[in-house]
């Protein structure tokens, strides 16, 4: 499914337009990234997407809906997930548990099974069960799949924010700095999994810093700045755009 931003802006009471109507596309099944310096809007704008603010103007389509007016977990229901830079896992559950979780649509029970591990249980069945395993295997959490979320290391942890964003059955995902400092082999970790999830006709758009790590997964680049967005189809063509490269440094 397509998704399209038209003609969106954002500013903050008191300050210069933060998003100056800013019009982008995403294919399905192709993996954007989105740069742009500290401050340049890029988390504003994933807040958007996702329906934790409302935009002054302009109209945000996922298919052929237009979601721009609808509650974050209505949002979520139309198949868009999104990770957090905190991660926001629920770390005295374990990371299977955590992963099931994801799976259950509705926000209270989500609530309830969280504050009452006993209730998460019981509404747990075999075939979540099983397709938890799936994922935990896939998302290389094997090894710590009974361990809390709160005991493995920030890699992993980044891969079960990931991974739970997938669980949650998300068609276009939003990744906020995926891989911001992680350890070198969980950075190929999410890399590998990022490319396995377009091959499964996943849409991603992701805030990153790491050039190089851009430069490998990305088919198209969004940058950022005051206000209004450009667009490369190459790492190597926005670091010879000396303009850019002012701008980001």
């Amino acid at each position: 499914m397509n998704f399209e931003l038209k003609n969106i802006t954002f500013t903050f009471p008191g300050k210069n337009h933060l998003l100056n109507n800013i019009s982008l596309s995403l294919e399905q099944g192709k993996i954007y990234a989105l740069m742009g310096s500290n401050g340049a809007g890029k988390t504003t704008l994933f807040n958007l997407i996702s329906g934790f603010i409302k935009p002054q103007c302009g109209d945000i389509f996922f298919g052929e809906k237009n979601i721009t007016l609808l509650q974050p977990y209505k949002i979520n229901r139309q198949g868009i997930g999104r990770t957090f830079q905190d991660l926001r896992l629920i770390t005295k559950l374990t990371v299977k548990e955590n992963i099931v979780l994801a799976m259950q649509q509705n926000p209270t029970d989500n609530w309830l099974n969280a504050m009452l591990p006993e209730i998460f249980h019981r509404n747990t069945n075999a075939a979540q069960e099983k397709e938890a395993n799936g994922i935990v295997e896939q998302f290389f959490l094997g090894d710590v799949k009974n361990s809390l979320a709160a005991e493995i290391s920030y890699g992993q942890q980044k891969l079960l924010s990931l991974a739970c964003c997938v669980a949650n059955g998300a068609t276009l995902l939003l990744l906020d700095e995926a891989v911001a400092g992680i350890q070198p082999e969980y950075l190929i970790k999410i890399a590998v999994l990022i490319k396995q999830l377009k091959e499964q006709g996943k849409t991603i758009l992701l805030i990153e810093h790491n050039t190089d790590f851009i430069a490998d997964v990305a088919d198209k680049i969004f940058f950022l700045h005051d206000g209004e967005i450009s667009t490369f189809d190459k790492m190597e063509t926005l670091r010879k755009d000396n303009q850019v490269m002012e701008a980001y440094i």
